[in-house]
């Protein structure tokens, strides 16, 4: 199977983005923004560490605050539930 892909010819970005956004269109309607949220959440949550520590070491993400920002959302969220 995945020598069979592998043969396959190379696509460009532009056509990946293109049809990214054609199956994006298409299936608009069977996406769950709640369900999307909560799967985001769990994987910021259980790699929470490694993702303030890259943040913290980035110099755009520093401007910005990022790391702090995500342990705020990471705190808001946990004493929700």
């Amino acid at each position: 199977y995945y020598a069979d892909i592998n043969r396959l010819p190379a696509i460009s970005d532009q056509d990946m983005n293109a049809y990214l956004a054609e199956q994006a269109r298409l299936h608009s309607s069977e996406f769950n923004v709640l369900s999307a949220l909560h799967e985001i959440y769990a994987y910021v949550s259980k790699y929470s560490q490694e993702i303030i520590e890259t943040l913290g070491q980035d110099e755009q993400a520093q401007k910005q605050k990022l790391a702090y920002k995500v342990e705020q959302i990471i705190f808001a969220m946990s004493s929700e539930s």
